[in-house]
């Protein structure tokens, strides 16, 4: 597997409170599986050998209870996904997936391995009051405007959220290229919150990295 690609991924879950350890081989990973299994095994492609990842996807099915989730090659198509579907993946992200989507989606499967009952306490948005709740039940109150960009961005669920949507919903009006309304809303909202809960997206907006339920009803 290509340093690379690790890296990024690596550094994105570590910073998020997911431990991660990095295995250069189909053979190393399989020997840690056996000493030190983990939540989930993340399978990227290498540029030497890309069927490499497919091949760590097959060794995986031997460890049944322990997901496999597989990065797709860029020229990988909706055939080569279904594949490795197949073959046993858990999940599988297309080839350059945004970062924030990618980290929020392998999250998604770690829940989904989770046995029930084993949920970490999660963030809490409460309409009353317009109320960030932490897993240390301590509530941040919000502005309108920071209540807003963050029931927004929870909705999105990591998928990143453009600029445009954030000024029409929060500020009932359309965005301008010189407008930087939302990015100082995002700068007034970030030392509120864990580090890189919302993560800028190059070219698009922002996503929340951060899990979230947001509650309607009266609590």
């Amino acid at each position: 597997m290509d340093g690379d690609h690790v890296s990024p991924f690596a550094d994105g879950l570590a910073r998020r409170g997911v431990a991660v350890q990095m295995a250069h081989s189909a053979e190393f990973l399989m020997q840690r599986v056996s000493t030190e299994p983990p939540d989930a095994v993340l399978v990227l492609p290498s540029r030497d050998a890309p069927s490499s990842a497919r091949d760590a996807v097959q060794l995986m099915r031997s460890v049944p209870r322990i997901p496999c989730v597989l990065v797709a090659a860029p020229d990988d198509g909706p055939e080569d996904r279904a594949a490795a579907l197949e073959a046993g993946a858990a999940e599988v992200l297309h080839g350059g997936i945004p970062l924030p989507e990618a980290i929020a989606r392998i999250r998604a499967v770690l829940r989904r391995a989770r046995p029930r009952g084993t949920e970490p306490a999660a963030w809490r948005l409460l309409d009353t009051g317009r109320r960030l709740v932490s897993p240390a039940n301590e509530a941040l109150r919000l502005t309108t405007a920071e209540f807003g960009l963050i029931a927004l961005l929870t909705t999105a669920a990591g998928t990143p959220v453009d600029r445009e949507a954030v000024c029409r919903t929060v500020f009932r009006r359309p965005w301008r290229p010189d407008d930087r309304a939302v990015d100082s809303l995002v700068k007034r909202l970030r030392p509120k919150l864990p580090v890189d809960a919302i993560q800028s997206v190059r070219g698009i907006g922002y996503a929340l990295t951060l899990p979230i339920r947001h509650i309607h009803k009266r609590v």
